[in-house]
């Protein structure tokens, strides 16, 4: 029954507050924050094992068989799940990412071939690419079907070599006909994939854009840096915090804190509305 409503009470935290309770889970034992997920709601799991460290939600997936780990890994998005996935040994990493849906699969796959601390491996690959000669009127559609968590469509032919950019103002204003290569326009400026995280917050096309293309060799387009995402980037490669052993204030809080449950709920926290249940497994949910 306590432990029934500790699972309770940890439930309505994670949903409450991800990105505090992924803080708790970095400095708990690997074992005991792999526990909390076996059992989490997919999607609420996802969004607190994406808030955590890379290396640290890791060893959570690790801890977990493989139909779980891809219950969680499955609504993460590609940026969180590569990042998790390159700290796994090869071989489980291989066997989780050909368990993905196909696109994420596919998109998980071209990031991991770029190193850590390279801006390949941060950029977004979920843009929306079509081809020069696609008309606006099939473009606009293109974007309802799959809209793009950045404001433009990418001209590039079939192997994704850029040719241009066409923001969706434009392409709203043009005539239903009209092809994308008669509206295009170069990108600003465009960021290497192989170039160094460090130092890149410096580049002179952050003046004009606050996204920029990611391009290989040959201009094939790898996907999207927001200045937003570098400075995540450039925190998530930083050295991790202290761990066990350190008496920081953080690691002092999480070694006692699901032990302290019971004692909360019994001090009056049972008296608080009831939250459901995350002891049993709910899919995508």
């Amino acid at each position: 029954m306590a432990e029934d409503r500790d699972q309770t009470f940890s439930g309505a935290f994670m949903r409450g507050h991800p990105a505090q309770a992924a803080r708790v889970l970095d400095a708990l034992p690997a074992e005991e924050a792999a526990a909390l997920f076996e059992y989490a709601p997919a999607r609420l799991g996802a969004a607190v094992l994406a808030a955590m460290l890379p290396q640290r939600a890791a060893r959570c997936i690790a801890a977990l068989d493989d139909a779980r780990a891809l219950e969680l890994l499955a609504p993460m998005g590609t940026q969180p799940t590569v990042a998790v996935l390159r700290h796994l040994p090869d071989a489980r990493r291989r066997v989780l990412t050909a368990g993905l849906p196909t696109a994420a699969a596919l998109a998980s796959t071209l990031l991991l071939g770029h190193t850590e601390d390279t801006l390949g491996a941060w950029a977004d690959p979920d843009v929306v690419t079509l081809p020069a000669d696609t008309r606006v009127g099939n473009a606009l559609e293109r974007v309802r079907l799959a809209p793009a968590t950045h404001p433009v469509v990418f001209v590039a032919d079939a192997e994704r070599r850029l040719a241009g950019v066409v923001g969706f103002a434009a392409l709203l204003q043009a005539p239903t006909g009209a092809t994308l290569a008669t509206l295009m326009q170069r990108p600003a400026a465009v960021l290497s994939a192989q170039a160094p995280l460090s130092g890149t917050t410096a580049h002179p096309g952050w003046e004009h854009s606050s996204a920029l293309p990611v391009v290989e060799p040959g201009e094939h387009l790898v996907g999207v840096l927001t200045r937003d995402a570098l400075a995540r980037a450039l925190r998530r490669t930083a050295p991790p915090p202290a761990t066990a052993g350190e008496a920081t204030p953080l690691a002092l809080f999480a070694g006692g804190y699901w032990q302290a449950l019971t004692g909360l709920l019994e001090c009056g926290l049972v008296l608080l509305p009831s939250v459901p249940a995350v002891a049993e497994k709910v899919d995508g949910r």
